[in-house]
């Protein structure tokens, strides 16, 4: 009798904890300048953000638009909004060039030698996927880790990560408005306690 009351408690418990992505650790007090370096995709996959309407929030800038850009532009948005001083992109490609860090490792060395003010937020995509409606998708199936680099000690000094979780994207029309939300709904998450 009590070890079935006992599951009955314990069952809900488990699927919620199961459901939701871990929570992210508050950043550290003394990360109050971060640089967003190029999120690095080790997917295998382009994710191109396509759209061929004028409309698409990311048409005016040149050259194609992947996943990647689109992240970087929601993480730097997140970073604002919780008042870190957000290094503009143009100042991190006059500091690192314009290739993205290959490695974790790759990317501590270029925040060492470098020339950015305060700190470096390193991303790697590991999975970004649309479920298997491709006009139509219901969820991007996501799994990507962040590090904050810290340029005088040479190494991480905070982890946060999306583990593979399936993200919402309920009622879009377009893989790239998908893709879109997907990219601001993990932004979110990566800072949220």
């Amino acid at each position: 009798m009590i070890s079935r009351r006992f599951l009955s408690l314990l069952l809900p418990v488990l699927t919620l904890s199961c459901a939701l992505p871990p929570s992210a650790p508050p950043l550290p007090a003394t990360a109050r300048t971060i640089a967003v370096l190029p999120p690095n995709n080790r997917t295998g996959d382009p994710l191109l953000v396509e759209s061929a309407s004028f409309l698409h929030p990311y048409a005016d800038r040149p050259g194609r638009v992947t996943v990647p850009d689109v992240l970087a532009t929601e993480v730097r948005e997140q970073l604002a909004r919780r008042g870190v001083k957000v290094i503009a992109p143009e100042a991190v490609i006059a500091a690192i060039g314009t290739q993205t860090p290959r490695s974790l490792e790759e990317a501590v060395e270029w925040v060492v030698h470098g020339k950015l003010e305060g700190s470096a937020l390193y991303i790697e995509i590991r999975r970004w996927e649309a479920d298997t409606s491709p006009l139509h998708p219901q969820r991007i199936i996501v799994a990507l880790e962040a590090r904050l680099l810290e340029p005088a000690m040479g190494q991480a000094v905070w982890p946060a990560q999306h583990p593979l979780h399936p993200v919402p994207t309920l009622g879009v029309a377009t893989r790239w408005k998908a893709y879109t939300i997907a990219a601001r709904k993990v932004a979110e998450g990566l800072f949220t306690p």
